[in-house]
């Protein structure tokens, strides 16, 4: 749902929906789905779960691992230090708050500022690429109404664009939704140095979300009481070592969050990685060892045909912002989509698909995706070109015509 004004200064909603075939998108929180792996893997038998460690040293060739108990300081200033527990019985080795463990494969699923990507990079070669997005992201809370309520339609994803900056809101399963405002940095600074300007700038960028959806006084709060986010991307040109690490998730491909799809390509990372690589490998190598987690040759293979797919996704999300700002977009725009839409939906065996249902709602790979969209707009443009030119032609022969 695409909130703007019209001519009129009057508030406007413009329903887009994300697909002809009634398809829908299911949201849920990242920290309740780390939350629920979490849960699930402590109940595996030979799973082990350590917090309060840090990783400090990982030497890739040795496959050992050195991590180191950390202290945390509570609210009330107490410090407290994690327990010096044993990481395993018979392969680690402790040194004061220091651990040094034996790994046969180690994952590196640790964010976009991943250690064990820091310390791949110091054993081999790696093209690396990290680019700031010239914005920043600011989380906002928004309640329900006095009488728990929902004050957004919750079959929605709700953006407010305005030029270089939106507000994007998420509908939540309890009634309320959380926000997040993108602008530019300059903007955030000068906002924070003048907070009375900061209800006029939501009337004027993002108009109905004050008072509709937070009172002033709650948003002036929020926005000086929460962390101002930079937004990057990340690519990396190698994301495994040999037969013994490989990168997964935002620690080998960080993109802004404008797609939704930067927890996706990660679980789809697991999933690639298992399905068509690992468990194949087993299946196929009949004589390898049951112990053997990740068979010899596999991790390359994987890096090989993981890395353009990611790097297609970094790129379009990163390229989907510049649809956000735009709202609602141009008349080309929307008849390329409703052309789009209508093959997608008449004529499926033409496989002419708008690429966010390839990506969203398919198991497509995303650089095929991105590859199939480039042509799709080459013919779309070619075929209403063909048309100008030919109704250009006509009304010439009409004019020549009359004279």
């Amino acid at each position: 749902m695409v909130h703007t004004k019209d001519k009129h200064g009057d508030l406007k909603e413009t329903s887009m929906p994300y697909s002809s075939n009634g398809d829908c998108i299911h949201i849920m929180q990242r920290t309740s789905i780390g939350q629920r792996l979490l849960l699930a893997l402590a109940k595996q038998p030979n799973a082990k779960v350590f917090f309060d460690h840090k990783l400090v040293a990982c030497d890739l060739p040795s496959k050992t691992a050195t991590f180191e108990n950390v202290k945390w300081q509570g609210r009330d200033g107490e410090v407290v230090e994690a327990e010096n527990t044993k990481v395993t019985e018979t392969h680690s080795k402790d040194v004061g708050r220091r651990k040094s463990v034996s790994f046969d494969y180690i994952i590196g699923a640790d964010g976009a500022h991943s250690a064990i990507r820091k310390h791949l990079m110091r054993e081999t070669n790696v093209d690396y690429n990290q680019k700031y997005v010239d914005v920043l992201w600011c989380d906002f809370y928004l309640p329900t109404d006095n009488k728990g309520n929902r004050k957004l339609d919750a079959t929605h994803l709700h953006v407010w664009p305005d030029k270089e900056r939106v507000f994007i809101v998420l509908p939540e399963n309890d009634g309320s939704a959380r926000g997040g405002m993108v602008a530019p940095v300059e903007e955030f600074r000068r906002l924070t140095e003048h907070p009375e300007e900061l209800e006029d700038f939501f009337h004027a960028s993002y108009p109905g979300v004050i008072p509709n959806l937070l009172s002033a006084e709650s948003a002036k709060e929020q926005f000086f009481r929460r962390d101002h986010l930079s937004l990057m991307s990340i690519k990396c040109g190698k994301i495994g070592y040999g037969d013994s690490c490989v990168l997964l998730g935002d620690s080998s491909h960080t993109m802004p969050p404008f797609y939704g799809m930067g927890m996706n390509t990660g679980l789809e990372d697991v999933r690639v990685l298992f399905e068509q690589f690992i468990d194949p490998a087993h299946r196929e190598d009949v004589y390898a060892s049951i112990d053997t987690f990740c068979p010899k040759g596999v991790t390359k293979s994987y890096t090989r045909y993981r890395i353009p797919d990611v790097q297609a996704m970094t790129d379009i999300a990163c390229n989907h912002f510049e649809e956000l700002k735009e709202g609602v977009p141009g008349p080309t725009t929307v008849a390329r989509k409703k052309v789009e839409s209508k093959l997608q939906k008449h004529a499926p065996s033409l496989d002419y698909v708008p690429m966010y249902s390839r990506i969203v709602f398919g198991h497509e790979r995303f650089s095929v995706a991105l590859r199939k969209d480039a042509t799709q707009k080459m013919i779309f443009t070619g075929v209403l070109a063909t048309l100008c030119a030919f109704c250009l032609a006509v009304l010439v022969q009409a004019g020549a015509g009359l004279v």
